[in-house]
């Protein structure tokens, strides 16, 4: 609060100038600071997020293995039964297939973060697509995805914003993309392998990130 303090003035009695432009004066700094912190407030509540993360993710396409199978083709694993929240892995199992897994979400939200990595990585190997309520799509091609079997660079293309190592080394990266159109409902996920070199695989965990809105 400003320093204001009232002047008590006599019923009927004249106001001088100097009060009246006083008064005016403690009134608009109120004013001021009271607009101040009603922005300050306003920033505040427009960097309010909700996270709503979806465990144990089953696909109606693809093909998933446990985290201490070695999927065909490979020379590995995790070495363990669960890694963080991930405890299966959809695999295509065959090198070279493209489609990967397709998670239902059915939800809105601002940002998308998944869990990934590719044998034979570090390159353009994923693609992934949101698939809109009202028929459309949002599509991300070619995404760096980081090598599985040896902790990789984050690196400038697609960089991975958090990893987790495995008993065996094997690594889980999370990463993150942007919803360009948050006010839509997304029914599903979609990812496919990219390139035919790499073996993309995904974690069957997701975290939606939304943010705060006004209820109209």
């Amino acid at each position: 609060m400003t320093e204001f303090q009232p002047r008590p003035a006599q019923p009927g009695g004249p106001i001088r100038s100097e009060d009246w432009n006083y008064i005016q004066r403690a009134l608009l700094a109120e004013i001021v600071l009271l607009r101040a912190r009603c922005d300050e407030l306003q920033k505040y509540i427009d960097n309010m997020s909700v996270l709503h993360t979806m465990t144990n993710l089953e696909s109606t396409e693809g093909r998933s293995y446990a985290l201490n199978e070695t999927v065909p083709g490979e020379l590995g694993n995790y070495g363990s039964r669960i890694v963080g929240l991930i405890s299966r892995q959809w695999v295509p199992p065959v090198k070279g297939e493209v489609g990967i897994c397709r998670f239902t979400v059915t939800n809105t939200f601002d940002q998308l973060d998944y869990w990934a990595g590719a044998e034979g990585g570090n390159k353009k190997a994923l693609d992934v697509r949101l698939n809109y309520a009202d028929g459309s799509d949002a599509s991300f091609s070619g995404l760096f995805t980081h090598e599985v079997t040896a902790l990789a660079p984050a690196g400038d293309d697609n960089p991975f914003v958090e990893y987790i190592l495995s008993p065996s080394q094997w690594v889980w990266y999370r990463y993150r993309l942007n919803n360009p159109h948050p006010e839509r409902e997304v029914i599903s996920i979609s990812f496919a392998n990219a390139i035919s070199e790499a073996r993309s695989r995904v974690g069957n965990v997701v975290q939606l990130r939304a943010r705060v809105r006004q209820l109209v």
